[in-house]
């Protein structure tokens, strides 16, 4: 009897090891961002540049809002609710509503194609419309 109960809490010890191996090497970013390349993730404790974003929702679109600083050809610079600049990449594919101009206050969907884009306040507009 003694046997059984050792020999089951043992296999029970080796199941809770294996799952929580399991769970830090999926926290380690081992699927999506990184590539599966096992390189570590980087910590979420960081300060993003505008929208607060954690790396693991790069990709995700967020809300920018603020007042336009300045159109320099496809990128519009806005200064945030925060205060910090936010670099939005206008292209074909997002929708412009109205005519917008420097010193306007406005609403972006946004996404940060690459975590390094969110953490450089640098992302690509969806959408952008006055506020």
């Amino acid at each position: 009897m003694k046997r059984l109960v050792t020999l089951s809490l043992g296999v029970l010890v080796t199941f809770a090891l294996v799952a929580g191996a399991y769970a830090d090497q999926g926290q380690a970013g081992s699927g999506g961002a990184s590539g599966g390349t096992g390189k570590k993730a980087e910590s979420p404790a960081q300060a993003a540049p505008g929208p607060i974003i954690s790396p693991k929702t790069a990709g995700h679109v967020e809300t920018v809002e603020g007042e336009l600083l300045r159109i320099d050809k496809d990128v519009y610079v806005v200064k945030d609710v925060s205060g910090k600049e936010v670099s939005l990449l206008v292209d074909k594919d997002t929708k412009v509503d109205g005519n917008i101009a420097a010193h306007d206050q406005i609403v972006a969907q946004a996404t940060a194609i690459k975590k390094e884009h969110a953490q450089s306040g640098k992302w690509h507009a969806e959408s952008i419309k006055k506020r």
